[in-house]
């Protein structure tokens, strides 16, 4: 099948299996006509043949579930073309950014990142940030009713953790977390997982690890729309669009959705709800120029929460009770531009500005007449306002012979706070740090990368922070390990904040040091053959030191809700994983993973590393002659150690949450 785009000669493709030679049905084709500029799309029929037509010069790109995508430009006229497809059991050849001089597939980039692709996001069936890495080893999720989900990666969370959208830093932390729930995945076309500290590439929020998602963009299509609808049977409807347009160098989008939740509770007699009902609106705008040396991106993001915290009715009647709304809104402008100055060097540019406030509005409520009357008491209304604006430009020089490439540049991180929850009401934090990355090719299957940065901290004394990092590669073999040295100064949330609601009592400390860490990493790649099927399996371990780590402490063993940002005087995790992967026949894939994590804290008295650990496992089966696919994810969470009150002994004792399991089926057409 197909639709003619120009009206001169008729051609006809056949897509065949490389591994096979048996013709491959149902690929799906792009054909974007030079001379018109036109884009059609079409999907091969059952015998893998498809005929178009087309002015002679022309890009193509043919894909298929489980096989490397094709990407072609066609000069000449032809007659008949076939393209041989090659099974793709691995992902050596997905392409990751973060922390990269340039674009580069996952097997070649030296950091140990892992990438979640479009199609295990929607294999999944994730509607946000939270829902997708709640289902992968060594991340634990953190569910807080009121502020959302936080994460824990290598045993590092809050603070430690940066966060980005297109490389650009997600703003508005609430008790030291991003909410990933929060972050829709609509438009995202994959995550970016970097395991251990990026503090020389991306400063301070890197120390723990850095996750950067990555939103799609329109390659080809001239005008592309489309709409997602989701809803679940507890309460949640989301809808969310996109508008696409793209013209010789010119491209635009848009993007808008709404995600609705009515709030659960386990008791559906109680007013109150241990999850609170919240209404999500997010949307973004963007425009690009693109030359062969030149890529120009201007981008506006928006994001608007409203959620309800209700209680119960109050004695002696039980028909009064209190309302208490909190609104976020989150903006976020960013300009992007990368420059091939020729084919050795490139320069990158990258300014945004976002803004983030949250407030609060407690209502009085006549539960007999449903009239609400705003409460008088000055304390029960407050707003607090967040701006950042960050900076970064990067020039980046390789050899002819690739033996040598090194990137330099600097950042600037600016943000200040206002509002009634801050100290003195006002607060402002600048850093502004110059970095240099140099990799060497010292043999054809060794890469060595040292890098440094120099930063200076408008409120804390900056260190020199160096890293290092080794990979040594073989057929389809890597074997990495890198050593990097941290520094976090403390956010304006955790030195001044006074963040208070019905679950919390969060004081921030003003007389906070800094955090400086040691990180350790270590990571092994390795395939093997099968029944003519490659195995793959990784295995990692790790190491952190962290000292002078902001926690928070309770101070109050009367209230379990009282708690304030103090110093730990040192904080160690270590742990590793092992996962595997293959397809044991056509069409089905299979992978898991088991991952353990210890954390010692000497603030605790404790001389004992305590572990949790967690387990995945998932399966892929193709049908339909891969026109479907039935997906089972599996997640299994061990018991996890937590610091409990002083016991009689004086001394904090340990308990464990319960472990649980999770299990997700999803069927596709």
């Amino acid at each position: 099948m197909g639709i003619a785009f120009s009206q001169q000669k008729e051609s006809k493709l056949k897509t065949s299996d490389g591994e096979t030679g048996d013709a491959l049905p149902f690929c799906h084709v792009c054909i974007r006509d030079l001379e018109t500029n036109h884009a059609d799309y079409f999907v091969t029929d059952g015998n893998g043949l498809a005929k178009f037509t087309y002015s002679g010069k022309a890009i193509i790109s043919v894909s298929f579930m489980g096989y490397k995508t094709i990407l072609d430009t066609i000069s000449n006229y032809q007659n008949e073309i076939e393209y041989t497809l090659k099974p793709q059991s691995f992902d050596f050849d997905e392409v990751v950014v973060t922390g990269q001089n340039a674009p580069i597939s996952v097997d070649k980039s030296i950091y140990s990142i892992k990438l979640i692709g479009k199609q295990e996001i929607e294999k999944t069936a994730s509607t946000n940030l939270s829902e997708l890495l709640s289902k992968q080893v060594n991340i634990q999720i953190n569910n807080d009713p009121s502020t959302g989900s936080s994460l824990k990666l290598q045993g590092i969370s809050g603070e430690n953790i940066k966060v980005l959208v297109d490389g650009v830093p997600v703003i508005g932390r609430l008790n030291g977390s991003v909410d990933l729930s929060q972050i829709n995945l609509s438009e995202v076309d994959h995550v970016e997982i970097v395991n251990g500290p990026m503090s020389v590439i991306y400063g301070s929020n890197a120390l723990g690890g850095v996750i950067n998602i990555i939103t799609k963009e329109n390659k080809y299509a001239s005008l592309r729309t489309g709409v997602d609808l989701y809803y679940e049977s507890v309460g949640t409807y989301n809808a969310n669009g996109n508008l696409y347009w793209k013209k010789n160098k010119n491209a635009a989008g848009a993007t808008f959705g709404r995600n609705f939740f009515q709030g659960f509770s386990v008791d559906p007699n109680t007013r109150y709800m241990e999850w609170k009902p919240k209404e999500q609106y997010n949307g973004s705008a963007h425009y690009s120029y693109s030359s062969k040396n030149i890529m120009l991106k201007g981008k506006i993001d928006g994001y608007k929460e409203k959620l309800l915290d209700r209680n119960n009715p109050s004695a002696p009647y039980y028909i009064n009770g209190t309302d208490t709304w909190y609104y976020t809104n989150r903006l976020t402008g960013s300009l992007h531009g990368d420059y091939q100055l020729s084919e050795l060097n490139s320069f990158k540019t990258l300014f945004s500005y976002s803004y983030y406030d949250r407030s609060k509005e407690k209502y009085f409520k006549d539960l007999s007449t449903l009239e609400t009357v705003l409460s008088p008491n000055a304390e029960d209304q407050d707003t607090s306002i967040f701006n950042a604006i960050t900076a970064r430009m990067t020039y980046n020089r390789r050899t002819i012979s690739d033996v040598l490439e090194y990137q330099m540049g600097f950042d600037m991180n600016w943000e200040d706070a206002k509002g009634k929850r801050i100290y003195n009401e006002y607060e402002k934090m600048a850093d502004y740090a110059a970095f240099l990355i140099l990799k060497w090719k010292a043999t054809d299957r060794l890469m060595i990368q040292p890098a440094i940065r120099f930063a200076h901290n408008t409120k804390y004394k900056a260190p020199i922070v160096p890293s290092i990092n080794f990979k040594y590669g073989w057929d389809k073999n890597n074997f990495r390990f890198s050593y990097a040295r941290g520094f976090r100064a403390p956010s304006l949330k955790e030195l001044y904040l006074f963040f208070y609601d019905s679950n919390h009592q969060v004081e921030g400390n003003p007389d906070l040091k800094a955090e400086n860490s040691h990180n350790f990493n270590l990571a092994y790649n390795g395939n093997v053959i099968m029944n003519e099927e490659a195995l793959n399996y990784k295995l990692s371990l790790f190491y952190n030191q962290i000292f002078n780590k902001i926690a928070l402490i309770q101070v109050d063993e009367a209230n379990d809700l009282h708690y304030r940002n103090e110093n730990i005087d040192k904080y160690e995790s270590l742990g590793g994983s092992f996962g595997l992967s293959f397809s044991p026949i056509k069409y089905v894939r299979f992978d898991a993973a088991y991952a353990a994590t210890g954390r010692r804290d000497d603030s605790s008295g404790l001389s004992d590393f305590y572990f949790s650990s967690d387990a995945t496992a998932n399966l892929d089966i193709s049908f339909l002659e891969n026109t479907a696919n039935l997906a089972f994810n599996y997640k299994y969470v061990g018991k996890y150690p937590v610091y409990t009150n002083y016991g009689s002994d004086g001394q904090i004792n340990v308990s464990y949450m319960d472990d649980y399991h999770n299990l997700d089926i999803n069927i596709s057409k």
